[in-house]
């Protein structure tokens, strides 16, 4: 199996999982394992409980991808992306202990991995870490061996908007979308980056490249009408004024944006 590569909780935003199937090839590769393993069927038994438990993560359920990268572990401890992944699930549990632990172990067994310098770094400026954070993260932007780059040049990116630090922000993120124009967290941060500068027509770019492929969520339908506002872009205006109506009429913010809007 090619190694495991898991992605961020922001972005909302990024990578295929395995299909459903996957639990059916677990369980017969159970039934038919000797009963004395080799190193190669520890590997492969971790690898399977990894992949599962990325699956389960994404789709919330987050007991049961906590109990197969336990499975994983105890297949093969020794297996970076095992800890890696249970660390993410900890996090997404708040159980910060127990996530920065497993982020440590993973990075003990793989000291150079930028996914998980990465990932760690990504927890540790959400927790406020700041410093060490973009230290981490830096270190997955400059490995030149790193299949996917734009991941952590967008942590970067969202570490620096966190800070307030925007024009840091806008330019990692820029690079991340260069790298990958449909990066979803990197698109809709770059629209309220932009359109909070007043370079309302890059935010318009930003914001359609975004609508085109991400969800029509409270917040980018509400940026949307901003920053159509701010174009005096009456289409496009109408067009989010009704999506916020149909998907969110009673939120505060739908009421507030469509007061006095023509229906």
């Amino acid at each position: 199996m090619t190694s495991i590569r898991i992605l961020l909780v922001l972005a909302a935003l990024a990578g295929a999982l395995a299909g459903c199937n996957s639990q059916t090839v677990v369980e017969s590769r159970q039934v038919t394992a000797p009963n004395a393993p080799t190193p190669n069927d520890a590997r492969r038994r971790a690898e399977v409980h990894t992949s599962l438990a990325a699956e389960y993560y994404q789709r919330g359920n987050l007991t049961i991808a906590l109990g197969a990268t336990r499975e994983a572990i105890a297949a093969d401890p020794s297996f970076a992306a095992a800890h890696n992944m249970q660390a993410l699930v900890y996090m997404q549990l708040r159980e910060d202990p127990a996530a920065r632990e497993a982020f440590e172990r993973a990075l003990k067994l793989e000291p150079a991995n930028a996914e998980i310098l990465n990932n760690y770094g990504w927890f540790l400026c959400l927790r406020n870490d700041n410093q060490r954070g973009m230290e981490y993260i830096m270190r997955a932007v400059q490995d030149q061996r790193y299949a996917t780059p734009e991941k952590a040049l967008m942590s970067a990116g969202l570490c620096m908007r966190r800070q307030n630090k925007n024009q840091e922000a806008e330019e990692y993120l820029r690079r991340a979308v260069l790298i990958r124009p449909d990066l979803l967290g990197a698109l809709f941060t770059l629209a309220a980056l932009t359109y909070e500068r007043g370079a309302y027509k890059d935010a318009e770019v930003y914001i359609t490249r975004y609508s085109r492929q991400g969800p029509s969520t409270l917040d980018s339908l509400v940026l949307g009408v901003k920053i159509a506002r701010a174009n005096r872009d009456k289409v496009s205006e109408d067009s989010f004024l009704q999506q916020l109506r149909r998907l969110y009429p009673e939120d505060p913010q739908t009421r507030e944006l469509t007061q006095g809007a023509p229906r």
